[in-house]
């Protein structure tokens, strides 16, 4: 946006609107002291409008709440990562209802059972865990420690999930997690 649009000298405009023969330097010292509180006001609006700006650049997409998280909190190194919380996809075989005993085949009505184990029918061998296919979190966010206290955190985790909560989808959820570099 211009700039220009918010750029106000206080002092200059109360200059143009006193009459030429209040111009004095008394009159000017008085005026200061009573824009004084303006002018206060008016530096941290513009403080404000610097930050929302910075924040409107940003939104809930991956690289986009992982750059402002590094921005904020990783500027030099930029270790603060955001993956997925699912690792696998589950691959579809067949349904259950495809393996049910009470429902025959087509093959002249009778039972045609697909599960085959690889090694015998005692021991199925999973090809992944449920908990491996199903995570309560939609992401994770890696957050970098100090190696030599584990304990002492780089960042402040509650200023971090405040940044995460604003940029987020509301239905999303995630979850912290600290990672030694």
């Amino acid at each position: 946006m211009d700039d220009k649009l918010f750029s106000i000298d206080f002092k200059k405009l109360a200059n143009w609107w006193l009459f030429t023969f209040w111009r004095t330097r008394s009159v000017m010292n008085l005026i200061s002291v009573l824009i004084f509180c303006i002018e206060d006001l008016y530096k941290s609006f513009m403080e404000e409008r610097k930050v929302n700006l910075l924040k409107m650049n940003y939104n809930y997409q991956k690289f986009s709440l992982e750059k402002i998280l590094n921005y904020k909190y990783d500027r030099v190194e930029k270790r603060i990562k955001i993956i997925k919380a699912v690792l696998y996809d589950g691959v579809y075989l067949y349904t259950e209802a495809e393996n049910d005993p009470s429902n025959p085949t087509n093959s002249g009505g009778q039972y045609t059972p697909k599960i085959r184990w690889l090694f015998g029918d005692e021991n199925p061998l999973y090809l992944r865990t449920e908990a491996e296919l199903f995570s309560e979190y939609d992401f994770i966010v890696q957050i970098p420690v100090d190696a030599n206290n584990p304990n002492n955190s780089l960042i402040n985790i509650d200023q971090l999930k405040a940044d995460i909560d604003f940029y987020k989808l509301p239905s999303k959820r995630y979850q912290i997690q600290t990672k030694e570099y």
